[in-house]
């Protein structure tokens, strides 16, 4: 009787812990409400500095959205209240030359008026502080997959490019 005992409760104990990370794990994989490329829009902008004294480990942040081909990352900043299928307004904003993702950013703060104007600002980073020919495919493919995430028919597009003073 003991080992039957033994062996119960080690088959609730794993049946418990299978029963509490099965329903972790679903909550974790469950995609946020307002969520666009696996960005919760409702969250407030990460790495967001203040009007003033923005600290070098936060101006020099390359994004948390991963681009899948090239494996580099990106910010995407998307309305609070966005929903599948809106129409948005989408904007890539690039960084000068020897700067940051994140600096570009916060010096032209169009995540700021994201909710205002319907904003979805996509604003990638060059490794090397420069954009240049080998930068084209990650460009293209940031683009290309936020455009096809909110639909082409529900966008349109435009560019800001930031100036070459450094961070």
């Amino acid at each position: 009787m003991g080992r039957s005992l033994h062996a119960a409760v080690g088959a609730a104990a794993w049946l418990l812990a299978s029963l509490v990370f099965g329903v972790v794990g679903a909550v974790a994989q469950t995609p946020p409400e307002h969520g666009l490329v696996g960005v919760d829009c409702a969250a407030p902008p990460a790495w967001h500095c203040p009007d003033s004294d923005c600290q070098a480990g936060v101006v020099t942040q390359p994004g948390d959205t991963v681009e899948l081909r090239t494996r580099r990352t990106f910010f995407l900043d998307c309305p609070s209240d966005y929903k599948p299928g809106e129409k948005v307004n989408i904007l890539l904003s690039l960084h000068g030359f020897g700067s940051y993702a994140n600096w570009q950013r916060n010096y032209f703060p169009a995540m700021d008026v994201r909710d205002k104007y319907h904003l979805v600002v996509i604003t990638p980073g060059a490794p090397t502080r420069f954009w240049s020919e080998a930068d084209d495919d990650y460009l293209h493919n940031v683009v290309d997959e936020v455009v096809a995430a909110v639909g082409k028919g529900t966008s349109t597009t435009s560019s800001w490019r930031g100036t070459a003073r450094a961070a």
